[in-house]
């Protein structure tokens, strides 16, 4: 198969990905949307059968059930949502792989173009091939970084308060 044949076909399967996975996120979010609704919904139904309710045994019997569905909308919900973050994962592997490829490739250029002997180059290629089929690694926050962060983001808002005070 040519190159450019090769590269229309990637990207043709590239695109039906990017369909599928931002199809299913919007579904997964309007799902949760709707559950949500539906269990606020049902919530304030009971609550008001509950208030006015002839009898104490109507108003314990409404007030569970309100309890009760407003539980199940929002496990339905919150299990739409974790698809939906699942759909976001994915997409954001989608939007990673051209970073990806273009570090590998500067990487072998930077193997190709430099004066290495053919067992360094090996032991290079070697580890490059390795890093490629382990794939790419989640970036993990440290503590000290979260805090680096917040006190950057602290110190921000302080500034803006001087220069605007």
């Amino acid at each position: 198969m040519e190159l450019a044949a090769l590269w229309d076909t990637t990207h043709a399967r590239l695109d039906l990905y990017h369909q599928i996975a931002t199809g299913q996120a919007k579904t997964s979010f309007r799902n949760a949307q709707i559950a949500m609704g539906a269990g606020f919904f049902l919530l304030v139904l009971f609550a008001g059968i509950a208030c006015w309710a002839s009898t104490t045994a109507v108003a314990i019997v409404a007030g569970g059930l309100g309890a009760v569905s407003a539980a199940l909308a929002g496990y339905v919900a919150k299990t739409f949502i974790r698809s939906q973050e699942a759909a976001a994962t994915h997409l954001r592997s989608y939007f990673d792989q051209p970073l990806e490829l273009s570090r590998y490739l500067a990487a072998e250029r930077l193997v190709a173009d430099g004066d290495l002997s053919q067992e360094q180059r090996g032991e290079i290629l070697s580890a490059l091939v390795q890093a490629m089929v382990a794939g790419p690694q989640p970036p993990t926050a440290s503590p000290a970084a979260s805090r680096r962060c917040r006190t950057r983001a602290g110190a921000a808002r302080g500034v803006r308060r001087v220069a605007s005070g």
